[in-house]
């Protein structure tokens, strides 16, 4: 994948990449990065991070970062760096 493709995330599906919905919406899973336990609604127009969990519905997802440019990586990187 690269940043300006388009990927389809079903439901029980790991978001592969940072990105931006354009359709569909769902509730994610985002305790990894923030250690809340309650979902987040995702719908169009609103930034989803590479790593969660979609939960229960389809979301298409315009990419904004692939590997070294996701924002878990860039928490990794940090984190190292501390």
């Amino acid at each position: 994948l690269e940043v300006n493709d388009v990927v389809r995330v079903l439901p029980g599906g790991r978001l592969p990449v940072d990105g931006l919905v354009l359709d569909g919406s769902s509730s994610v899973d985002e305790s990894m990065l923030t250690g809340e336990s309650v979902p987040v609604s995702k719908s169009k127009g609103l930034v989803v991070v590479g790593g969660t969990l979609n939960l229960d519905g389809m979301l298409l997802v315009h990419v904004t970062g692939v590997g070294k440019d996701t924002a878990l990586h860039k928490i990794i990187q940090t984190v190292k760096e501390a």
